[in-house]
């Protein structure tokens, strides 16, 4: 099992998810930002470079669902997962993966007040790092916070929610603890975006080999089998 704690910069994911994994029997922490950080290292600065976000990279989105299931099988047990993910899309492709693959993934989100959250953003230090790295790293982390809120719509209704502004690393912890043991916070089934609210061209192929054999797809985001294709992004040609 997954417990993934979600959350915008500076709602104490990190700090909570320390806690949790030592209350939870049989737990590991996973933080997939040292995917990110190897990513940094072994991609060319040219594919860097088309990119703000190490979420955007689609070999990120893979290797957290790969490597999540390999430590699973691994060691078993609970993944302790602290990670912001605002991107309902993202969310759907890493938690379609996980699903299809068995893993139940519950989704905690920390939701402290935008004030609080300010606060702690702007006294977070980074140990080692010089005084300007710290300053652009905060001002990234107030950058994000409008994102969070236009985000909130679908994780507060994907999400168990917990208001940890008047709670420290160690009891939010416990509530997290309680509801996973409770199932206050429920097992995430595959999930996929709402349906379009306008209309959507999409593309299909019927591909064959030598022997009449039909090509099928098993996607990660839904259950049953299709034809290769997909929705046709804006600026796509259906090709």
């Amino acid at each position: 099992m997954i417990v993934w704690i979600n959350g915008t910069f500076g709602a104490g994911k990190t700090s909570t998810a320390r806690e949790l994994a030592g209350i939870l029997p049989d737990s590991t922490l996973f933080d997939p930002e040292f995917i990110g950080d190897a990513l940094r290292v072994l991609l060319p600065r040219k594919r860097l470079a088309e990119v703000t976000d190490y979420q955007d990279l689609p070999s990120w989105r893979r290797l957290v669902v790969d490597t999540a299931a390999a430590m699973l099988a691994e060691l078993g047990g609970v993944l302790v997962v602290p990670m912001t993910l605002l991107r309902q899309e993202y969310r759907d492709e890493i938690f379609g993966g996980l699903a299809a693959r068995r893993i139940p993934v519950r989704h905690v989100l920390l939701a402290p007040a935008e004030t609080i959250l300010r606060e702690r953003i702007a006294n977070r230090a980074e140990p080692g790092d010089p005084h300007e790295v710290d300053l652009h790293v905060r001002q990234w982390a107030y950058d994000h916070i409008p994102v969070y809120q236009q985000a909130l719509g679908w994780l507060t209704a994907d999400a168990h929610v917990i208001d940890n502004g008047a709670l420290s690393a160690r009891e939010t912890a416990e509530r997290i603890a309680e509801a996973v043991r409770t199932e206050a916070a429920p097992v995430c089934d595959i999930v996929q975006s709402p349906e379009p609210v306008r209309e959507t061209v999409a593309a299909g192929v019927l591909f064959f080999d030598e022997h009449d054999r039909v090509l099928l797809v098993d996607p990660t985001y839904k259950a049953g089998w299709e034809f290769p294709g997909g929705v046709v992004e804006a600026g796509e040609a259906p090709a």
